[in-house]
């Protein structure tokens, strides 16, 4: 890893082995399991995505990624998320 810039005063490293850039103190959002788990009982209880992302103030292709990722999986399994 190495050192590769320093846009809007933020160091940004180069990953030698992925090829890849980061940045050492980025924010990455992330939902909570309880938010994910509303998102697929109102999907399973036939409310649309666009519906449920405005219901939860959530993206709507993130509530698709949510069912897409978890949706198939067994309602006890959606518990344990």
């Amino acid at each position: 890893m190495v050192k590769c810039g320093k846009p809007l005063g933020r160091q940004r490293y180069l990953c030698k082995d992925s090829d890849k850039y980061f940045l050492a103190d980025a924010f990455y959002h992330h939902h909570s399991k309880k938010l994910r788990e509303e998102a697929l009982r109102l999907y399973a209880n036939g409310m649309s995505i666009r519906a449920i992302s405005s219901v939860l103030n959530v993206h709507r292709g993130t509530v698709f990624t949510w069912i897409k990722r978890y949706g198939g999986q067994k309602h006890e399994k959606l518990v344990e998320l």
